[in-house]
């Protein structure tokens, strides 16, 4: 009975007090569900395997992904668009995306009144670079977070990088102001910049049939040296990157020229960058970018791109100079990708954030109390070692490490031999390096993106051909072989998912074929180099222009060519190079036409920006010096092309066979008892000979190649 009455007056209480408050939670529900845009706990990016993409999926801003269905969207409900453009380690992105993006205030207005697109500009370059162009029309310094306005149609109206909360919410307002009372003087405006953005896409004027004219390159280093710091290396500016291709071409140009500045340039740059910080001094591999122009305080991030191409530098520099501490450089950084970017599946990651915890710098930067009570009465050592005492705080209290140059000036003040320094030195790095470990690890952008992975596979084998460690040979081909996996059909971006494909994709990986085919002479990587190049001109040469699309175009982006030669070579230089290659492998004309087309387009660029466009001027090298082949075939081919490789002599392409071969260069000229070297210049050869050292002598008969 007392059951009875206890169920009766719960059931009164849920009747009379409870089921309003339910209906009322109900309705409350139904109005979310039908505004979840305005108030989402999971946005659309959490279907997405981007790491920066997923870094905002709980944003209570609604971001959806690059799709046409966000466009349609946006005319449907006739707002404007806000595309954010970003990547995984980029500080600025993730104190635009703490200030503004996981504010409600703010992610309400862009709910209410935009349709909001985020983009990882790693995965969607394309997208990255068209409004990229759009910003510096629009008069600003390239940079991310890119944060775009746009009309319902992607065509944009206003372009910036990182803005405040306050500056944030204001130019949203103003725009939907605008775009509320003078819809048409946007969209006019939007025409006039799509004009200037198609304008500024389109290639100089050249003559496709003119003669290359070394003076070409005569005209656009005179432009460049103006540029060059001479002091600290590299070029002057408030900001410096390594720009390792530059760099390499100037090694091949002063060894052909006999330019004694272009050389010393290139030593002082490299010796400066290893000393200073944007080279971690404990762990290996090079940060993003310099915030001085001494190299002292880095910007923190820590890219794939460049640190293949820079162990592709410093492996080029160790064959010319011969100095071991650039093979340690290229010893350093491999191990640093090997330890810290590598995953199991046998790629590479793209990036290592510049920030911990929220802090730029915080895994790399110590205080002075820090560092004195780990390293105790060796201070003063220490200290010298890693000039403290001559740097600047960076933020009035932090040290960031660097290296002093001259470490036996400081032994001998110190009383000690240079090997009780550098034995301490690795005692203080396994200190610091504890310490380290105890503050956390910096976040991995974990994308396995095809063209960077394909430049280390370049990398390593430049890295092989330097110092004949047969592990780099081994990683390169494994690398190789998963970046090819599924086909030359089935090419991705990014490996492992159904990413659109871009044609630095298909020309990086083109040219890493060949450079394993040149390093192994196995036959295969050069069927693999051809088909690739098979499948770029099917998808995306445009014989109109003699070059190709980066990407194809769609219904928001119109399809582009690049020329500039970066902080990544542009796919068109590197195809080009590709097909002058295979034009003079397979003695193949129209490869070879396709390389001269594509280079007279750069000629324009070369006179009067050479320092953009370095990967296109290493191929204007070809033509404006004596350029050899050398067929080496016998039984000892792979041992006398490594000896001859190591040399790291410009403008001579290697090939060799331990059989006998149906390609041209090595037609009739196999034998069983002997290896012969071909050296060979224009399609005529020399009589052979047997070492390298021969060889060498008929190639620098005519060069100006001189052992600095």
């Amino acid at each position: 009975m007392v059951f009875i009455e206890r169920k009766f007056v719960i059931w009164v209480f849920y009747a009379f007090y409870m089921k309003p408050l339910f209906l009322l939670c109900l309705l409350l529900s139904t109005y979310l569900g039908v505004a979840q845009d305005l108030y989402p706990t999971v946005n659309e990016l959490s279907r997405e395997k981007s790491p920066y993409l997923l870094q905002h999926a709980k944003n209570p801003v609604a971001w959806k992904t690059w799709s046409s269905k966000a466009f349609e969207k946006a005319k449907e409900l006739d707002r404007l668009v806000v595309i954010s453009v970003g990547y995984a380690s980029c500080h600025w992105c993730h104190v635009m995306e703490e200030e503004s993006f996981e504010d409600l205030t703010v992610a309400r207005f862009m709910n209410e009144n935009y349709i909001n697109i985020k983009v990882d500009r790693e995965e969607r370059p394309d997208v990255d670079q068209s409004y990229m162009t759009a910003l510096r029309l629009m008069g600003a310094d390239g940079g991310w977070p890119l944060n775009v306005i746009a009309l319902p149609n992607g065509k944009p109206v206003y372009a910036g990088t990182y803005h405040s909360k306050a500056q944030w919410i204001e130019l949203l307002q103003k725009m939907q102001t605008l775009y509320e009372s003078q819809p048409q003087q946007l969209r006019n405006f939007a025409e006039d910049l799509q004009k200037g953005i198609l304008e500024e896409n389109k290639l100089l004027d050249f003559k496709k049939d003119s003669p290359v004219d070394p003076i070409v390159l005569e005209q656009g280093l005179g432009v460049w040296k103006k540029n060059w710091d001479v002091k600290d290396g590299g070029n002057t500016g408030a900001q410096k990157f390594i720009r390792p291709n530059g760099l390499m071409f100037l090694l091949d140009y002063a060894q052909l020229s006999g330019d004694q500045q272009a050389m010393a340039h290139v030593w002082n740059s490299l010796d400066k960058i290893t000393e200073s910080g944007i080279y971690d001094q404990l762990s290996g591999g090079f940060f993003r970018y310099s915030t001085d122009p001494e190299w002292r305080v880095p910007h923190f991030e820590k890219m794939l791109y460049d640190n293949a191409q820079i162990i592709a530098l410093f492996a080029k520099a160790y064959k010319i100079s011969k100095k071991e501490k650039y093979a340690a450089i290229v010893s350093q950084t491999i191990q640093f990708l090997m330890q810290e970017f590598k995953r199991e599946s046998g790629g590479f990651m793209a990036a290592m954030d510049a920030d911990l915890k929220g802090e730029e710098g915080a895994y790399y930067r110590w205080t002075k109390q820090e560092l004195q009570s780990l390293i105790g009465s060796e201070w003063s050592l220490f200290a010298a070692v890693f000039k403290l005492d001559s740097q600047q705080l960076w933020e009035g209290q932090y040290y960031v490490l660097q290296k002093a140059s001259d470490l036996q000036q400081i032994a001998r003040e110190f009383g000690l031999s240079v090997g009780e320094v550098l034995k301490k030195e690795k005692k203080w790095q396994k200190l610091l390096l504890g310490a380290q470990e105890k503050r956390g690890n910096p976040a991995m952008d974990d994308k396995i993106i095809t063209s960077w992975n394909a430049m280390l596979v370049s990398a390593l084998t430049s890295a092989y051909q330097a110092t004949a460690t047969d592990q780099y040979l081994q990683e390169a081909i494994a690398l190789q072989d998963l970046l090819t996996q599924n086909g030359i059909g089935a090419i991705s971006h990014v490996l492992g998912t159904q990413s659109v494909v871009f044609s630095e994709d298909y020309a990086f990986l083109a040219k890493s074929a060949l450079d394993l085919y040149v390093t192994t002479g196995a036959p295969s990587y050069l069927s693999q180099a051809n088909s690739l190049m098979e499948a770029l001109d099917t998808l995306f040469y445009a014989p109109e222009l003699g070059l190709y699309y980066f990407s194809e175009a769609d219904d928001i982006l119109t399809a582009v060519t690049r020329m500039s030669d970066g902080v990544i070579p542009s796919d068109n230089s590197v195809a080009a190079e590709v097909n002058f290659l295979l034009g003079h492998i397979k003695y193949e004309p129209e490869r070879t036409k396709k390389a001269m087309d594509a280079l007279m387009a750069s000629s324009a660029y070369l006179k009067k920006d050479l320092n953009n466009y370095t990967q296109w001027a290493s191929l204007w090298l070809t033509q404006s010096y004596p350029y050899y082949e050398l067929a080496i075939i016998g039984d000892q081919a792979l041992e006398k092309s490594l000896e001859f490789l190591s040399k790291g002599v410009p403008n001579v392409l290697l090939t060799a066979s331990v059989s006998d071969s149906d390609l041209p260069l090595f037609e009739f000229r196999y034998s069983e008892n002997e290896t012969l070297l071909y050296v060979c210049e224009n399609y005529s050869c020399k009589a052979p000979v047997k070492t390298v050292s021969e060889a060498l002598n008929q190639i620098q008969a005519k060069t100006v190649i001189k052992p600095f």
